[in-house]
């Protein structure tokens, strides 16, 4: 190998590298804080239905849906200006946070 192919892809190559097996992590660590996070969530509007047909509660489910849409929408946009910024290392993350996604 030449020096220059050395001194050009090597380093780009290490912070895919890098990128990748710290993805690979936060991605194993985020599959197990998802699940956690839904069963919170889950239980949190199972126990507000239920105070909802005992009549203890109130909720308005369009003010509900219409937040939550308009919180997915902040969150998709913050996703997009992500996507647009990525480097090598982002790159190597990415892939390597569906790779840990996927690990059990």
């Amino acid at each position: 190998m030449s020096a220059e192919f050395t001194q050009t892809w090597f380093p780009w190559a290490m912070q895919i590298g890098a990128g990748a097996l710290s993805g690979i992590a936060v991605g194993f660590a985020l599959r197990k804080l998802a699940a956690l996070v839904l069963l919170v969530v889950g239980l949190g509007i199972l126990l507000l239905y239920g105070l909802t047909q005992i009549d203890v509660a109130v909720v308005n489910w369009q003010a509900l849906d219409a937040q939550l849409r308009t919180n997915a929408e902040a969150v998709w946009r913050w996703i997009e200006g992500m996507l647009d910024n990525l480097t090598a290392v982002g790159v190597g993350f990415a892939g390597g946070v569906l790779v840990g996604w996927r690990l059990r």
